[in-house]
C-alpha cells in the first residue's frame, strides 16, 4: 500500500513537472516571437496553470517546495557573478548612490500608499520591493547590444550590485520573523554577519585549495559547487533564514576563486530549470479576487517604477558629474521591477506579512514592468532628447572638470584559447610582437603558470557561455584556438557569428573534412597540423637545397622552440 501511495505521488508530481515546463516552454516560445522577456511568460504560465483558469496543478505545495529550490539556484547565481574585490571597483557613487536611490524611492513609495490607506506594515513591504531593479534583465539587455562595457552599463551594474547586497540583507531579516523590531533587525543582523564571515573565511583559507584540487575534472568542481551551495543552504535554514540567503553566501564564497566563471556555465541550465519552476510557481500563486480594490495602486506605483526611479537614477549619476547621454540610458535600464523583489514577496506572503493580494500585485508589476523597459529603451534617444533641457540644467550645477565622460575602449588585439604546446609557441609570438593578449585554458595548472609569468588569463572551456561572455570577443581583432574538439570550435564561432562580431576567427582541426565544417561555420583560417608542418618542412628542403639557410641554424631555431615549451610545461601536470 505505501508503495502504491508513494509511487502515485511520483507519478502526480512528475506528471505536474511535464505540466509546467511544457507550458512554459510554449509561452516562452509566443513570449520570445513578440520579443517579450521569458520571465513573463513563466508568469503567465502558471497564471493558466492555477486556481484562477485551468486548475491542472495538483500537489502545489510541492511545486512550491522545488520553487524555493529555484529561489537558491537563482541567488547561487547572482552571488557566484558577485566578486566581492569588484566593490572596490563599483566605486564611490554605486554606494552612495544606491543608498540615496532605494531610501528616496522608499519613502515616494510609502508616502502614496500611506495616502491610499494602507497599513503601514504592508506599505513598507510594497515599498522595498518597488525600490529595486533586475539584475538579470539589465544584463541581458546591455549584452544583447553589446553595450556591455560602456559607462552606462557600468553605473547600471555598480548600483544593482549594491542593490543585491541590500536585498539579501532584508531577505535574511523578512525570513526570519513575522513582525520587523529594532530586535529582530539586530539579531537578523548578528546572525547574518556570523554566517558572512564563516563563508568569508572558506573563501580566503580553505576553497582555494579545495577546488584546486578538484578543477581537473569537471565532475568534481561541478559537485563541490553544489555542495558548497546545500550546505551553506542548510546552515542558513539552521540559524532560521531563507536557503536563498544560505545559497547567496555560496555564491560570493566561491566568486574569487578563478573558477568561478566556469563554475556559472556548468551550473546556468539547472539554474535556468528551478528558476523557471520557480517563476511559474508566482504565476500559480495569483489570484485576481480583490485586486479591482487595487487598480489605482497599481498604476501609481508602475508610474513611480518606470517613469520616477529612473529620472531619479539619471539625477543622482549627473549629480555626482557623470555625462547627461550615459546617466539617461543608466537610469532608463532600471526602470523596472526586481525579480528578488518577487523573493521578497513571496518570504512575506509565507510570514503573514502581507496578503495574496499584495503578492499578486506584486506580480503583476514585475511583469508588467519588465515589459515596459523593452520599450523605453528602444525609445531611450527620444527620451534623452526630451529630457535634454533638465538634464543640462542639473549638468550645469556642477563644474566642466568634474564631469566624467566616457572613455574610448581600446579594441584587444587576440584571445588565444589553449596554450600548450602549438598554444605556446603562438604566446611567444604575440608577445614578440608586443600584442595584448588574454589566454583561456582549462588546464588549471597551465593557467597558474600562466599568471606566475604574468600573463593575462583566465580559466575555462571554449564552449562555456559564461567564459566567451567574459572573454569580451566583440572587442577582439582575433581569436586563435588550439582546441582540437571540432565540436567546441563550432560552438566558438557560432557564438561569434550569431552576434555579428567583427573578429577573424583562426582555428585547428584534425582531418581535413572537419576543417571545411570550420570553413563553412565562418573560420576565416583552419590549422592543421600535418599539412601545416609537411608545408613547413617542405619549405626548409628547399632552403637548404638553394643554400639559403644552413641546417645548424634551422637545428637551433627548433632546439629554442622545444626548450621554450619544457620549460613552459615544467610546471605543469597534464
Amino acid at each position: 500500500m505505501a508503495l502504491e501511495v508513494l509511487s502515485n505521488l511520483q507519478i502526480n508530481l512528475l506528471f505536474d513537472i511535464a505540466i509546467i515546463i511544457v507550458f512554459a516552454t510554449i509561452i516562452a516560445f509566443i513570449a520570445r516571437l513578440f520579443k517579450q522577456p521569458l520571465i513573463v511568460g513563466y508568469i503567465l504560465a502558471g497564471i493558466l496553470l492555477g486556481p484562477t483558469t485551468f486548475q491542472l496543478i495538483k500537489n502545489q505545495e510541492i511545486i512550491f517546495a522545488l520553487s524555493e529550490i529555484g529561489i537558491a539556484f537563482l541567488l547561487f547565481f547572482v552571488g557566484l557573478e558577485m566578486d566581492l574585490k569588484k566593490l572596490k571597483e563599483v566605486g564611490f557613487f554605486s554606494t552612495a548612490g544606491t543608498i540615496i536611490q532605494v531610501v528616496l524611492t522608499f519613502l515616494a513609495a510609502f508616502f502614496i500608499l500611506l495616502k491610499f490607506g494602507m497599513a503601514s506594515t504592508v506599505a513598507s513591504i510594497l515599498s522595498l520591493i518597488v525600490a529595486f531593479s533586475s539584475t538579470s534583465i539589465v544584463v541581458k539587455i546591455f549584452s544583447d547590444n553589446d553595450e556591455i562595457d560602456t559607462l552606462s552599463s557600468r553605473l547600471a551594474l555598480g548600483l544593482l550590485l549594491m542593490q543585491d547586497i541590500i536585498v539579501i540583507f532584508l531577505l535574511s531579516t523578512i525570513s526570519t520573523t513575522t513582525s520587523i523590531t529594532i530586535i529582530s533587525l539586530a539579531t537578523s543582523f548578528f546572525k547574518g554577519i556570523a554566517i558572512f564571515a564563516t563563508a568569508l573565511l572558506m573563501s580566503s583559507v580553505v576553497f582555494p585549495r579545495l577546488f584546486a584540487a578538484a578543477a581537473e575534472y569537471r565532475e568534481m568542481i561541478l559537485l563541490l559547487s553544489l555542495t558548497t551551495c546545500f550546505i551553506f543552504s542548510t546552515i542558513a535554514a539552521y540559524f532560521g533564514f531563507s536557503i536563498a540567503v544560505g545559497a547567496f553566501l555560496a555564491g560570493i564564497s566561491i566568486a574569487p576563486l578563478k573558477y568561478s566563471l566556469n563554475i556559472q556555465g556548468m551550473i546556468e541550465p539547472l539554474k535556468d530549470f528551478f528558476a523557471t519552476i520557480f517563476f511559474v510557481s508566482l504565476g500559480l500563486q495569483m489570484k485576481f479576487a480583490g485586486m479591482g480594490n487595487l487598480i489605482n495602486i497599481f498604476w501609481a506605483m508602475l508610474a513611480l517604477v518606470i517613469i520616477f526611479k529612473p529620472l531619479l537614477i539619471a539625477t543622482i549619476a549627473l549629480l555626482f558629474g557623470y555625462e547627461k547621454r550615459a546617466a539617461s540610458a543608466a537610469g532608463f535600464s532600471l526602470g523596472q521591477v526586481s525579480e528578488f523583489s518577487l523573493i521578497i514577496a513571496a518570504v512575506a506572503l509565507s510570514n503573514g506579512l502581507i496578503g495574496s493580494e499584495i503578492f499578486s500585485l506584486t506580480v503583476l508589476l514585475v511583469a508588467v514592468s519588465i515589459v515596459t523597459t523593452a520599450y523605453t529603451l528602444r525609445i531611450e534617444g527620444k527620451i534623452y532628447s526630451f529630457l535634454s533641457g533638465y538634464y543640462g540644467f542639473i549638468s550645469s550645477l556642477l563644474p566642466k572638470s568634474k564631469l566624467r565622460k566616457e572613455k574610448k575602449l581600446r579594441k584587444k588585439d587576440i584571445v588565444l584559447f589553449g596554450c600548450h604546446r602549438m598554444g605556446a609557441i603562438f604566446l611567444e609570438t604575440f608577445k614578440k610582437a608586443k600584442k595584448k593578449v588574454l589566454v583561456i585554458d582549462h588546464n588549471p595548472h597551465r593557467v597558474e603558470e600562466l599568471e606566475r609569468m604574468k600573463v593575462n588569463c583566465l580559466y575555462g572551456n571554449i564552449s562555456n557561455e559564461e567564459i566567451l561572455k567574459h572573454a569580451g570577443l566583440s572587442n577582439t581583432e582575433f581569436v586563435v584556438s588550439t582546441v582540437r574538439t571540432v565540436e567546441d570550435n563550432l560552438y566558438m564561432i557560432n557564438y561569434i557569428k550569431e552576434r555579428k562580431y567583427d573578429t577573424k576567427i583562426i582555428v585547428v582541426a584534425e582531418h581535413i573534412h572537419q576543417a571545411l565544417d570550420l570553413y563553412d561555420a565562418g573560420a576565416d583560417y583552419v590549422i592543421i597540423p600535418h599539412i601545416v608542418s609537411g608545408e613547413k618542412m617542405s619549405t626548409i628542403i628547399k632552403d637548404l637545397f638553394k643554400g639559403k639557410k644552413k641546417i645548424e641554424r634551422i637545428k637551433n631555431q627548433s632546439i629554442d622552440h622545444i626548450l621554450f615549451i619544457e620549460r613552459f610545461g615544467r610546471n605543469i601536470k597534464g
